[in-house]
């Protein structure tokens, strides 16, 4: 093979993985409150199993002068697979059910990779309202 396809060939194929991993491997499709703890839904929407993942879960708007820092929750020992959802369930920040905003803060797939999202490559947020769920009868 001419240095001219070879070039051509690695150009594709490393342009098709940069395409790849241009999107959100998570999406979060819904989240709830329920009296002690918020559930959320998500999709793993990558190719690879999910070993590791870890949210953002911080009050909307606290009352304190002093911000506390988002609670971090997370799915440590973790396998969601490819094109399933999952909910996961997780005590309020600061025991209290309050507003809560829950973002991606990074993922671990099943090769080791840590995906982090950046501005360019950002993830869904979703808002939880305690109280404002409705109640199936």
């Amino acid at each position: 093979m001419s240095n001219a396809i070879q070039l051509a060939i690695l150009t594709v194929f490393f342009a098709s993985l940069a395409g790849a991993s241009s999107s959100c491997p998570v999406t979060l499709v819904s989240a709830a409150a329920e009296p002690d703890a918020i559930t959320v839904t998500f999709l793993n929407a990558g190719k690879l199993p999910i070993r590791q993942l870890e949210f953002n879960c911080a009050l909307l708007r606290p009352r304190t002068p002093k911000a506390q820092p988002p609670a971090r929750c997370r799915e440590q020992n973790a396998l969601f697979f490819p094109g399933t959802e999952y909910t996961v369930r997780y005590a309020y920040p600061g025991g209290n059910a309050k507003p809560v905003r829950v973002s991606l803060k990074n993922v671990t797939l099943s090769n080791g990779y840590v995906w982090k999202p950046t501005r360019r490559q950002p993830c869904r947020v979703l808002n939880i309202y305690p109280g404002k769920t409705k109640k199936r009868r």
